[in-house]
């Protein structure tokens, strides 16, 4: 509302705000006036503009906009929406406290208004995460509310993004010079009430109004600025005036639109009708800013999508060119073919989704009679009706055609870019960062279908998939895809292929209800053939139109349905000449095409020339893993026969024409499936026949001559610099030979010398650059499969030669190496491709493979590390404060819980710890939610929800009796009772509790409760069946969808009865399309079921207590009580993996979710593992077809104790550590070794403080006991612990977490959240301070300039003390945001002549990860600021004597004039984005950090003003070195980083001599990757 238009008052003001006054009529609303804050007016379901209203001077959110009270009269709720210019904008309306007369006196101001706003905006749910142009309109001095917050926005890096999103805004009647009637109203508050700030702010020529202007002008130019001024004066009384005039109400800036309006200055924004004058203009220039940003929108929109689709195909690892299979099948249609099946009434009732035509319309044909043409020509038919559909075409002569997971991807993707809803889905959970395995079929089909596409609201859509017989693994599309699929899913599918045996018969096993067979028939293509032939008889030399007539009739005679072999004889007729010789031609044509094929090959044989050629081309297009491009072919050819053919493509067509062709996209392949079929035949007779096994070897050499060939040949220097190491700059054929050569060389003769040798000379030579050109293609599966690959060879080759070969032993350590550098390295390769030269070999173990082939001339190298070998345990994590009880693992997140009721949250990414939660009773069970971000902590007494991300509680449930089990079924929390019963909460509806569902053993007495109690219990929300054991009976299962007994199952006696021994665990596989379950048995004996027909699959004796499932379904894990893990493979028991650790009782497993990793706890301890085996198991390939993985036994040793403290002797020789079992040791910073063991304290030590001039290492334990010690150093005996100088304890109940020396006073500070103590070197203490009322982190630093004075830091004050007598010298207020945050540490340095403080922020009492930077310059804080003030201090008059003094907020809110303003605002800011963790300052006051990827940084802090911010990138160290840990341990020694890992020092020398500049913000802008070191 204006300045001059406030609400009615009841109570008398003056004669001069009675002429204030307005009247309004309230019909039925109870705030006329509107709420403050944001609030949503109008949704769309596609929202492409924000629009958001912001009210004046003492007038309301819905009031300023509305004429009368009338809810009819709020035009931005009820006008616009119903308008068609604005049906994609969202509106909203902005309320704040500027009522004068009722509101409070306070000092809040423009500034207050506009920050509020942009706060407002910048956690809207709606807003927040949006990404949609934003559109300001402001009456009065809602305007100046709006400059302010945009230009807040502009001036702090953290609203860069919705800064961006700023498009226009609208003034009305926006005093931007001030206005003389807000002086009248202050003067009238000034006697009737008291002043108000905002109102001062809107007097002519106020300095805050010249303020906003000035700076505005500097950040308008990115914006559309609209002004409309009043022409109209408002009568007040027996007063006319103009509130604001139009020189005040316009910017006069060059890119302004002005708009007078025919209005007073309330009318400007207050209209009678639609049809309102006033209205009409301002909605038809808001309707233009809407025309102006659509377009804007559209553009970007269609950007936004195709920068989605690029993502979807690197996370589906889709080829770009999906269309190319379709252009070729569409211009091999002659026009006027295939329109026959148009007409099929099969398929027009599949076509149009009849309710009597199954989805499934199988269409049948022989060998080369024209499906895939006949697909493609679907397809245009749909696509033509411009019907959803999206297809695949199998292609058994290329790798990535002939897989059903390639299929399965490739529909998804065409899905998702067809469908908006399904590709958000996607991209969110690729944001997620939800990973399947791309090979595995079921897993994807579990992942991206069900689980995810199928749950959306699918419009109708078509499948269109040929060549099905082409497939490699068809089993399971019929078994878990198509017999599964739910019928009411609007999905039809049509599939072409030949009539196979193993086809038919499962396609006869979904029954007619699913399927439909249409066989393509002779009769059916005859006339297309017609079509065909009379076409190309044209080019056939005969006389007139009669014979060429006849001639068709003698082809069409023969063809027998077969284009093919109507082509091929077409073609060769063409080359004929004379009647005769045409006649001669036809008669001598076989009819089938293998008699065919055997004429071409007879042909090529007696050729003069280019058999040699011919034999290549044949083996290559044979055997490739794709089609190669003819580029590629020549490249390969060069290698395989040692010539160049300046003309291939016409060789090809002229050596092998008949079997081979070239598509219009220059990929070299057969010209038909049984083409590939007849050359490979084990019986064909022929120089031209193809040996698998000499054609790999063939291969695999070509492919390996390359890999050691000087294009791969790696880098002399650790430095990029060669030309050929550029991508672009290698042969075309080196993609290929990158990723293929391990395929064929599986195949390959194990007996091919010259083969192991080439293998021999690659992994020893250029494996390093091998693995940097795949690391370019930021997918680093060819190195798994590489690792598999070179498996099964090296198996082959074991019968020839000794395993004790030298090269034989290189070669399986590759097999393990390459999968760990994948799992261990993955993130650091996929960011810096050529780290692997020097980056990461160093951080590999001394006894790996790799690392013995590292230069040694390199510089960058990492002592100090104790393991020589590959470690299968990424942590193990040590809870000194209770017993494990209860694991589970997230999306983002695993959880351990304990005994002691608390619930530990780690990022499953590096396994650090995120939050920590208090259930408040023993832990039992854990559970999370998939997507949603939820978990599920029960305990004896209740069951309680979390938000992981939060940390926050959302849901708290009582348990009536004790619960066994727990399972989401998406928004439904289900609970399985030991009283056999399930209960149940809507979790979307607020937690309401759902009617409990009894369960019982048998189909009677079904509403009876049992009384036995169950001894194991399995919920399968995927198969929406229960599996219940009890002591002395069978299994029972309870169908959960018809909540009904459903029967029983169990291990079978010799007998044939079902086993009634006590059951310990059991296990549905959680994959929907694996039906089976998994059960151990007291007497020791695991049993595989399938309990759906109540048969034992497999069983023996494995002693299994526990079970774990993965959730690919894919591994089935076992606990056994002497501390052996065992890993099999599901459905079939296989053991896979074992590994024996400590003799602990293993109490409980589980899976990560991309199945790659599991955890057990046991004791105080939970173990994560990472092996090699579920990695490589993890890939399918089917090189690898028929080999059995082999089985791994892994011994893992007990960790030592862990180094929870270290701090660097001053002059960086050596460095103490603190480790968890209470000792106190010193390390050598040269070599890293462990010196020695100086004392010990009797728990974890949690600080260590060295003091440099007297020599004295001060350690603190978690139980806050204070050790200190002269340490001496002498040449006879070493460094040693020479006397303690005291050791006392602190009795606070609150732990010690800052620690601060003051040598030159003798004194030192102990601070915990709730007190500081002042102690003296004698181990006294001397005074203690207390905090009740705002307890916290305060940090304590000694004062830069005064060594008798130090500085205490607390949120946004910091006060300054002297260690004489702790009195409070000054305090210097602090302009910082700290806001949600708390102080993780404080760094001070000399920059040139000026002292320097950097505070470093981490989410309160949340995850440790830097969240803020804020450097401040310390030139308020100088002591001789304060020498007047210390003289006639305050401080005396307390007394010297006190013990306690206890500190309030009054305290603070006293501080002094003095401030210290941050520097670096915007620039730090940016650049703390990117760090997770301050390391420490390096030379030349560099800052060392660890990013958010687990890079190691360095930023020039004075340079950082230059923009673009930017920073060095250096080295990577590996996730694992912080799993399982709160806070890194580490610093800088001079040039090296030093952290700890386990019980090791590391200490990484030269490693920030590499140097690689990353822009901030482009590295901020590129994906905004979910972060891992948090």
């Amino acid at each position: 509302m204006s300045i001059l238009s406030f609400r009615h008052k009841d109570t008398d003001l003056s004669s001069a705000s009675t002429l204030l006054t307005t009247t309004f009529t309230n019909n039925g609303l109870d705030d006329p006036k509107g709420p403050l804050g944001l609030n949503l007016l109008q949704s769309p379901s596609e929202p492409l503009i924000d629009f958001i209203f912001v009210h004046g001077l003492g007038g309301g959110s819905r009031r300023t906009w509305s004429k009368t009270n009338s809810v009819t009269h709020y035009w931005p709720q009820e006008w616009l929406p119903k308008d068609p210019a604005f049906k994609n904008v969202r509106v909203h309306s902005f309320g704040y406290d500027s009522d004068w007369v009722k509101g409070k006196d306070n000092c809040l101001n423009i500034h207050h208004f506009g920050k509020s706003l942009l706060g407002e905006m910048s956690t809207s749910p709606c807003l927040g995460d949006a990404t949609t142009p934003i559109v300001l309109i402001g009456h009065s001095m809602g305007g100046l509310v709006i400059k302010k917050a945009y230009m807040l926005a502009r001036q702090n890096a953290a609203y860069k993004t919705l800064t961006e999103r700023f498009h226009t805004i609208y003034f009305l009647a926006t005093p931007h010079r001030g206005s003389d009637s807000a002086k009248l109203l202050n003067n009238i508050l000034h006697i009737a009430y008291s002043s108000r700030a905002y109102v001062a702010d809107l007097e002519r020529g106020s300095g805050v109004i010249q303020a906003i202007n000035d700076e505005f002008r500097n950040y308008s130019a990115d914006i559309d600025l609209w002004s409309f001024y009043e022409t109209q004066k408002l009568k007040l009384g027996v007063l006319n005036t103009l509130i604001v005039d139009p020189d005040s109400a316009t910017l006069g800036y060059r890119e302004e639109k002005q708009m007078p309006m025919h209005a007073d200055h309330r009318s400007i924004c207050k209209f009678e009708a639609p049809t309102d004058p006033n209205y009409v203009i301002l909605r038809n220039a808001l309707a233009s800013t809407i025309q102006s940003i659509s377009k804007l929108v559209l553009k970007s929109n269609e950007k936004t999508r195709h920068r989605q689709i690029k993502d979807l195909e690197q996370y589906l690892e889709v080829p770009e060119k999906l269309e190319d299979d379709l252009i070729t099948t569409e211009d091999a249609r002659m026009s006027g073919t295939c329109e026959w099946f148009s007409a099929k009434e099969s398929y027009l009732k599949w076509s149009g989704f009849a309710s009597e035509a199954p989805n499934v319309l199988w269409v049948t044909g022989r060998p080369a009679a024209g499906k895939s043409v006949l697909a493609g020509y679907a397809i245009g038919q749909l696509q033509k009706n411009n019907a959803d559909c999206s297809y695949f075409f199998f292609k058994y002569g290329d790798k990535s055609k002939s897989r059903l997971s390639a299929c399965l991807r490739s529909l998804a993707f065409q899905m998702a870019c067809l469908n908006t809803q399904m590709r958000e889905l996607l991209l969110e959970m690729q944001k997620e960062g939800i990973k399947f395995d791309n090979d595995n079929e079921r897993t994807i089909w579990r992942t991206l279908f069900i689980c995810g596409i199928f749950q959306t609201k699918l419009p109708r859509h078509y499948w269109i998939i040929d060549g099905l017989d082409e497939c490699m693994n068809i089993a399971s599309f019929f078994d878990a895809m198509l017999a599964k699929l739910d019928q009411s899913i609007p999905l039809r599918i049509l599939i072409m292929s030949r009539q196979t045996p193993q086809l038919e018969k499962h396609f006869m096993s979904l029954g007619t209800h699913r399927v439909q067979h249409e066989r393509i028939s002779i009769t059916d293509t005859l006339p297309d053939i017609k079509l065909l032939v009379e076409a190309k008889a044209k080019a056939v030399f005969l006389e007139d139109d009669e014979d060429r007539a006849a001639l068709v009739e003698k082809v069409l005679g023969k063809s027998e349905g077969s284009f093919l072999w109507t082509v091929l004889v077409l073609s060769e007729l063409s080359n004929s000449y004379g009647e005769e010789e045409i006649n001669q031609t036809l008669e001598d044509m076989p009819r089938d095409m293998e008699p065919l094929y055997q004429r071409t090959l007879e042909l090529m044989t007696h050729a003069t020339g280019g058999r040699k050629l011919a034999k290549a081309i044949l083996t290559w297009t044979t055997c490739a893993t794709r089609p190669l491009t003819t580029k590629e072919l020549d490249g390969a050819l060069k290698l395989d026969v040692k010539d160049n053919f300046p003309k291939l493509e016409e060789s090809i067509l002229a050596l092998c024409g008949h079997l081979v062709t070239v598509d219009k996209f220059g990929k070299v392949q057969m010209v038909h499936g049984t083409a590939r079929e007849f050359l490979l035949n084990d019986d064909l007779d022929s120089e031209f026949a193809i040996n698998k096994t000499e054609a790999h070897t063939r291969i695999a050499r070509a492919c390996l001559i390359y890999l050691t060939g000087e294009e791969m040949k790696p880098p002399r220097t650790s430095r990029r610099g060669a030309a050929m190491n550029i991508p672009g700059k290698r042969a075309d054929f080196s993609v290929y030979a990158c990723t293929a050569f391990s395929y064929h060389l599986a195949k390959a003769n194990p007996l091919a010398k010259d083969v192991f040798v080439l293998v021999d000379n690659f992994l020893k030579s250029n494996v390093l650059s091998w693995i940097e050109v795949v690391a370019q293609s930021q997918n680093l599966i060819p190195l798994i499969r590489a690792a598999k690959n070179l498996r099964t060879y090296l198996n082959s080759c074991a019968a020839e030669r000794s395993p004790l070969d030298r090269s034989m032993q290189t070669m399986r350590g590759w097999t393990t190496d390459f999968i760990r550098i994948v799992a261990k390295f993955a993130d650091a390769l996929t960011t810096s491709p050529s780290a692997i030269y020097s980056l990461i070999l160093p951080f590999c173990p001394t006894e790996s493979t790799i690392h013995r082939i590292a230069n040694p001339g390199r510089r960058l190298s990492v002592v100090g590390l104790s393991n020589v070998h590959w470690d299968e345990r990424l942590s193990c994590i040590d809870f000194h404060g209770g017993q494990t009880s209860a694991v589970c693992h997230g999306d983002e997140f695993f959880a351990v819980g304990l005994t002691t009721g608390t619930v530990a949250l780690y990022h499953v990414t590096s396994c650090q710890e995120h939050k920590v939660l208090n259930h408040g009773e023993a832990v039992k069970i854990l559970q999370f939610s998939s997507k949603t971000g939820l978990m599920a902590s029960c305990g004896m007494k209740t069951i309680r929800i979390w938000d992981t991300c939060s940390g926050g509680l959302v849901h708290s449930f009582e348990a009536q009796h004790r619960f066994i089990g727990l399972a989401f079924d998406k928004s439904l929390l289900i609970a399985a009772s030991s009283k056999n019963y399930l209960a149940s909460w809507d979790l979307d509806n607020g937690g309401a509790q759902q009617p409990d569902r009894l369960w019982n053993d048998s189909s009677e007495d079904m509403n009876t409760r049992l009384s036995r109690t169950p001894c194991a219990i399995s919920i399968a929300v995927s198969h929406k069946m229960l599996a219940v054991a009890y002591s002395g009976r069978p299994i029972t299962l309870w169908d959960l969808e018809e909540d009904t007994y459903y029967g029983t199952c169990g291990k079978k006696l010799a007998s044939g009865e079902t086993s009634t021994h006590m059951v310990t665990a059991l296990v549905f596989n959680p994959n929907p399309n694996i039906g089976l379950l998994a059960a151990s048995y007291l007497d020791g004996e695991l049993a595989l079921l399938d309990p759906f027909d109540d048969q034992e699959l497999e069983s023996f004796r494995a002693d299994c207590h526990t079970l774990a499932a993965s959730p690919d379904g894919r591994l089935l894990a076992g606990g056994t009580g002497g501390g052996t893990i065992q890993i099999y493979e599901f459905d079939t028991l296989r053991l896979l993996y074992r590994v024996k650790s400590s003799n602990f009782f293993i109490k409980q497993l589980a899976f990560s979710r991309d199945s790659l990793q599991f955890s057990d706890i046991r004791g105080s301890h939970c173990n994560i593992w990472e092996p090699a085996v579920l990695l490589r198991d993890s890939v399918g390939d089917d090189s690898s077809e028929g080999t059995s993985t082999s089985f791994v036994d892994v011994v893992a040793s007990d960790t030592k104790a862990k180094i929870s403290a270290m701090v660097l002797h001053h002059k960086g020789d050596v460095v103490f550590c603190g480790k968890d079992d209470g000792s106190v040791s010193l390390y050598d910073l040269k070599t890293g070794a462990k010196v020695q063991t100086l004392y010990r304290h009797k728990s974890l030590i949690r600080s260590l403080t060295w003091w440099p001039q007297s020599d004295t290492i001060m350690s603190i334990d978690v139980s806050n006991g204070i050790f200190a010690w002269k340490i001496k150093m002498s040449q006879k005996e070493g460094w040693v612990a020479e006397k303690i100088l005291f050791q006392s304890r602190l009795d606070c109940g609150k732990s010690i977490i800052n620690v601060l020396p003051g040598e030159a006073a003798g004194k030192f500070i102990l601070s915990t959240r709730d007190s500081d103590h002042l102690w003296n070197i004698d181990g006294q203490q001397e005074a203690a301070r207390t905090y009740s009322d705002r307890p916290g982190i305060r940090k304590w630093i000694q004062h830069q300039q005064s060594p008798l004075h130090m500085i205490c830091i607390e949120g946004a004050a910091a006060r300054i003390y002297a260690w004489t007598d702790w009195s409070e010298i000054a305090v210097v207020r602090l302009t910082v945001d700290t806001r949600g945050l708390q102080l993780k540490n404080v760094i001070t340095y000399m920059s040139g002549h000026r002292h320097r403080i950097l505070l470093e922020l981490s989410e309160l009492d949340g995850s440790p990860a830097t969240r803020s930077l804020h450097l401040l310059d310390a030139a308020p804080f100088s002591i001789d600021n304060f020498l007047a003030n210390e003289a006639s201090s305050e401080v005396d008059k307390v007394g010297k004597d006190r013990d306690k003094v206890s500190i309030t907020k009054e305290d603070t809110a006293a501080a002094g004039a003095l401030v210290s303003i941050p520097l670096l605002g915007t620039h730090l800011a940016t650049l703390a984005q990117s760090v997770a963790h301050i390391v420490g300052l390096g030379d030349a006051n560099q800052l060392v950090f660890l990013d958010s990827h687990s890079w190691v940084c360095s930023a020039d802090l004075e340079g950082l003003s230059n923009s673009p911010v930017s920073y060095s990138r250096h080295f990577f160290v590996p996730y694992d070195w912080f799993a399982g840990i709160r806070d890194v341990i580490c610093t800088v020694a001079r040039r090296d980083v030093v952290f700890a890992r386990n019980d090791d020092v590391a200490i990484i020398k030269g490693g920030l001599e590499y140097v690689e500049k990353v822009n901030a913000e482009m590295q901020l802008h590129a994906a905004r990757l979910p972060e891992t070191l948090e």
